[in-house]
């Protein structure tokens, strides 16, 4: 099907006359690729038979309205896919000090997030990406700067800019960027200068805020929070350990008192003993002498009873062969052999004849000590040693 078409002229004067209207409601600029609504009157040049509209307004209204439309438009179609909440879900480290940012290189909102940085004396670690905020290829070299940041091994990807009109700020909510930074492997954080309306870029990012100083208040208040839990948490293990310590030395100090008090009561005890048997050592070495006396007088009395001397003289004796193996049995003195006796007063030297193996028992009366007590028995057996 054909299209109709018709030219609009807009001179200078009413340009200024028609931004001025755009300015007053947040709009911005006109700038090509805008559909706008105007007012306009017919002008015919009959030299050239050419039908034109000359601008004499416009609507801003409708400008806003057919802004505001596209965006809740592609929220839905983004909302639909499920896309608008997973940044979200992306954890930002608890320390995030290597940041991303992407955002126009020396501008005013570049500049407050930086010094916002520094006046924290925290070690952020920034990586700059330089990209257009405005204009035409804003909406890529921002989407381009996300993409390459998501490699650059950052805890967190910031996108910031500036405030202005709601015309200036229309590239976040283009729908490229909306998804690049949806899918986004590494949390984003949006700080654009506005507070009134939220572009798709806000809405589908992990965090936004007002402002690029705000912004850098939240990463500088979220290490902060941190390095005070952790000295909360150290000076909690300090008291604890210090609680403890003190808690030990008490049980220490304790048990050391009771220790101390019954190794006294157990020296006194221990001296208390020795006391008693130190008292009772005279009499007990006494006893102990005696009984010993008492034991050796028994044994030299056992000794002299054993004495071969006076077995002899009680009519003993001790006969031997002539090489002196004493003579214990008569197997050892076959008829010939020469055999020596001892006796009280001498030897005898006799050569056997006969040998008896069965004679008769003697009984001899056993000696007894002077106490008349009995000591002992000797027999012919014995060999006097």
């Amino acid at each position: 099907p054909s299209t109709a078409r018709i030219s609009v002229v807009l001179f200078a004067q009413t340009r200024q006359i028609v931004n001025a209207q755009l300015k007053r409601h947040n709009v911005g600029r006109l700038v090509d690729g805008m559909a706008v609504r105007i007012r306009a009157v017919v002008d015919y040049y009959p030299p050239q038979g050419r039908l034109q509209l000359r601008m004499t307004g416009i609507d801003p209204r409708y400008l806003l309205a057919a802004m505001a439309a596209e965006r809740d438009a592609l929220l839905a179609r983004l909302h639909k896919e499920g896309i608008t909440a997973r940044n979200k879900q992306i954890p930002v480290p608890l320390v995030p000090l290597r940041v991303g940012l992407v955002t126009s290189a020396g501008s005013a909102a570049s500049a407050d997030f930086l010094t916002e940085l520094e006046a924290s004396a925290f070690a952020f670690d920034v990586l700059a990406v330089d990209a257009r905020v405005q204009g035409d290829l804003a909406a890529q070299t921002l989407t381009a700067g996300v993409r390459t940041l998501q490699s650059a091994s950052v805890d967190l990807i910031v996108v910031i800019r500036g405030g202005g009109s709601r015309g200036d700020l229309a590239v976040f909510d283009n729908e490229v960027l909306a998804r690049t930074i949806a899918q986004s492997s590494v949390a984003v954080w949006t700080g654009i200068g506005h507070e009134i309306d939220r572009s798709v870029a806000d809405e589908v990012s992990h965090s936004s805020f007002k402002t690029p100083t705000a912004v850098a208040t939240a990463l500088c208040d979220q290490v902060g929070d941190y390095l005070h839990q952790a000295e909360v948490l150290w000076a909690s293990c300090a008291h604890l350990a210090d609680r403890g310590l003190r808690r030990a030395s008490e049980q220490l100090s304790h048990h050391a008192q009771r220790a101390s008090t019954a190794g006294r009561s157990g020296l006194s005890r221990a001296e208390a003993a020795l006391d008693v048997a130190t008292a009772q050592l005279p009499q007990q070495s006494e006893r102990i002498a005696r009984a010993a006396n008492q034991q050796i007088d028994h044994i030299e009395a056992l000794v002299r009873a054993s004495d071969p001397s006076h077995l002899l003289k009680r009519g003993w004796s001790i006969t031997r062969t002539l090489d002196g193996e004493v003579l214990r049995s008569v197997d050892g003195a076959a008829p010939g052999t020469t055999v020596v006796t001892t006796l009280i007063d001498g030897t005898v030297q006799a050569t056997v004849d006969v040998t008896d193996p069965n004679p008769q028992p003697i009984h001899p009366q056993p000696p007894r000590s002077s106490s008349g007590q009995q000591v002992g028995t000797a027999t012919k057996d014995d060999d006097g040693t």
